[in-house]
């Protein structure tokens, strides 16, 4: 692909295995109708969107973890795998490394996955340091380490230095993420509609964690900001803006209409996406900087206010430098004491909420509850969807303050505030709301109640086809009653985690599963499970401890390596993330 588009290259592959087995590409497409519109835009009629069913990743909270793409390239892997299988040809990419890195992301994960399956040595990549014609100038150093990382969890050989660049032209746009990304590289189009394109297309990138697609449009809007004094660029922006947006707005990222403002304004808006990809990516020095230009530019406070929260959180969660976190939310807070715009209680909520973590993260929970009060005195009568974002993390967080302070019927009591603030919650919320329940009553000794809530949360993951925290749930239901001897309940939880293991593909996973059904069984023979384990490449810490345990055969070690039941069902979705 001639542009970094999220799937560009993924859709070429599979319609390549449809042309080699149709039947099998239809029936998984059926079977995974939400995933297969998210990766061909319209082909399945009258079908749930994606976002009904699995979560975003959250821009105010620098959380990055994306379900929704997790099960888009899971369901990708699956078809190659199927593929693979039913017409036992290899599967050849050429150009492999003109590739957009989500689409090789899902070729990893359909790696690990043909270990498990027995079908190794299927998968074939040639050109895989050749470039492609338009790239973000900010990947240019680490995507040879990305591609060294995929190299090594696809357990294939490195090749060294960046290749010739190719002549591949830019293709025919197939959804709106392709579209305003090829505006933004178009020279020949008015620079209004490129630089409102590219604001779009950073939003269009959050959501298919198309991470070099998002820092090649900031990069691109900045650069067309910078050609002339133009006075009236912003307003033509915006009229560009209103022509090209089809109207979405999220808080999962604040991006809309609102955010334009004059060219000062766009610069920050850019620096702050370039920030907010540097932190999910891992470069957190190259986040703080980009923040930092965008506290440069003349902004409103309440925009000031907001970097600076940026800030905060990147030293908070990824430096661990809680001092000078606090140092930015008392920048943050006096900037908003000059400020007159209506989201100045929203603005500072964010920065108490940040405040708070700061303190929680030192266990001076004393502390981390004033600000919690603070945040929700900020938000208490505002009802926006950023408002109400923030309103549902201060109710978590007054719950994980109370848990850590091992209050667990406060915390039970805070978390339950959920069931009377909207009687519409999704099946999606319902799954984590019993979850973390019934973690909580498991911990303050509340036991039969604890595992009744755990199943009602596998209900929910079962109602929405939800594999991955399927197999969660019945593993660690499957320690619980292994631990307490119940050996008949721990065997049927274990082997339904292993079929959902396996429906995921997760060789860990599985190779868990089939010890905890082993141990539970009184079964000595760990060899389908020690195999499992050797296959998998997501996570080699746990890995190593498990196989470790398998290999000495230690029934006891291989009990202790076992999942246990949590207080939150959040996992991160590692098998398909790179970074």
């Amino acid at each position: 692909m001639a542009l970094p588009v999220a799937f560009g290259g993924l859709r070429k592959v599979l319609r390549a295995c449809e042309d080699a087995a149709p039947d099998v590409v239809r029936a998984l497409a059926r079977a995974h109708p939400s995933e297969w519109n998210r990766l061909f835009p319209g082909a399945i009629d009258g079908v749930p969107d994606l976002s009904d069913l699995a979560l975003t990743p959250s821009e105010r909270r620098l959380h990055r973890e994306s379900e929704q793409m997790f099960w888009v390239l899971n369901v990708a892997a699956k078809v190659i795998v199927e593929t693979l299988r039913a017409c036992g040809r290899p599967l050849v990419l050429h150009g492999a490394g003109e590739c957009d890195l989500v689409s090789l992301r899902a070729v990893m994960r359909a790696a690990e996955w043909s270990r498990l399956e027995g079908l190794d040595g299927t998968l074939l990549l040639t050109g895989w340091n050749v470039r492609r014609p338009h790239g973000a100038a900010g990947f240019a150093s680490r995507r040879q380490a990305y591609l060294d990382s995929l190299c090594d969890r696809m357990r294939a050989p490195r090749v060294s230095g960046p290749g010739p660049v190719s002549s591949r032209a830019v293709e025919p746009a197939v959804d709106l993420e392709g579209r305003y990304l090829q505006l933004v590289v178009d020279g020949s189009q008015a620079r209004e509609d490129r630089v409102a394109a590219a604001i779009l297309a950073i939003r269009s990138c959050f959501f298919t964690t198309n991470y070099e697609g998002a820092m090649l449009a900031a990069e691109q809007g900045l650069a067309l900001l910078e050609e002339d004094a133009d006075a009236a660029l912003a307003s033509r922006v915006a009229r560009a803006w209103d022509v090209l947006d089809t109207g979405f707005t999220t808080p999962a990222i604040e991006i809309d209409r609102s955010n334009l403002g004059d060219v000062e304004e766009l610069r920050a808006l850019f620096a702050r996406s370039m920030g907010v990809v540097h932190v999910f990516t891992g470069a957190h020095e190259e986040a703080m900087e980009a923040f930092g230009r965008g506290l440069a530019c003349r902004v409103p406070p309440e925009l000031v206010a907001r970097l600076h929260m940026f800030r905060a959180l990147t030293l908070t969660k990824r430096f661990g430098q809680l001092p000078n976190a606090r140092a930015e939310v008392e920048a943050g807070v006096a900037a908003l004491e000059r400020c007159t715009s209506p989201d100045r209680a929203l603005q500072e909520g964010w920065l108490r909420n940040v405040c708070a973590l700061t303190w929680f993260q030192e266990r001076k929970l004393d502390k981390a509850l004033v600000e919690e009060k603070l945040a929700m005195r900020c938000v208490g009568d505002l009802h926006d969807a950023s408002a109400t974002h923030l309103k549902i993390n201060l109710i978590s967080n007054a719950s994980y303050l109370q848990e850590t302070a091992r209050q667990y019927a406060d915390a039970i009591a805070t978390w339950r505030r959920f069931e009377s603030i909207s009687a519409k919650w999704g099946v999606n919320f319902a799954k984590h709301h019993r979850y973390r329940l019934a973690g909580l009553e498991l911990a303050g000794g509340e036991r039969d109640a604890a595992v009744a809530h755990f199943t009602e949360a596998y209900a929910n993951a079962d109602a929405l086809g939800d594999s991955f925290h399927r197999q969660v749930i019945a593993a660690e239901l499957g320690r619980l009653f292994l631990d307490e001897q119940q050996h008949a309940l721990a065997v049927e939880w274990f082997a339904r985690a292993e079929e959902h293991a396996r429906a995921v593909g997760d060789p860990l996973k599985t190779a868990e599963s089939l010890a905890g059904l082993a141990v539970a069984a009184g079964r000595t023979d760990w060899s389908e499970a020690l195999r499992c384990a050797r296959a998998s490449t997501t996570w080699p810490k746990e890995t190593a401890a498990l196989t470790d345990a398998l290999e000495r055969g230690d029934a006891k070690a291989v009990q202790a390596a076992l999942p246990r039941a949590r207080t939150k069902l959040n996992r991160p979705f590692d098998l398909v993330s790179l970074y």
